[in-house]
């Protein structure tokens, strides 16, 4: 099976509330105004052996303003991964300093941990 990447593309929210504009340095629970506290145990449902390696790639996508990764700045919500679809919840605000990046990275990080599964990635709000 193919998948066809899909740009993740911010949505216009009227009832969103922007976070400031989120500065290096700033802790976590700063930036996540409106969206709540950082989330220090993610929801996570699926297959173990799958929810492994899906976190091991979120391991690795880095938050360039802060140099540390997702799962160390408990931006993950919650990760659900069966055979064929997989979706993550982040909890950073959509305007915030580097979130486009850092959903597109997930994206990709996921895509590659998980071949021959549906990715979705979205925002707690």
């Amino acid at each position: 099976m193919q998948h066809a990447h899909i740009p993740i593309q911010p949505v216009a929210d009227a009832g969103a509330a922007a976070c400031g504009g989120c500065q290096p340095g700033d802790p976590p629970a700063h930036c996540h105004a409106g969206l709540g506290v950082p989330c220090a145990t993610p929801r996570l449902t699926g297959r173990s052996e799958l929810l492994g390696r899906a976190m091991d790639s979120l391991r690795r996508v880095m938050d360039p303003e802060r140099g540390r990764s997702l799962v160390d700045l408990q931006l993950v919500q919650a990760l659900h991964v069966d055979d064929d679809e997989a979706e993550l919840t982040v909890t950073f605000p959509r305007g915030c300093g580097s979130a486009r990046l850092l959903a597109e990275e997930a994206f990709q990080s996921l895509r590659g941990a998980l071949p021959d599964t549906d990715i979705y990635v979205r925002h707690a709000a």
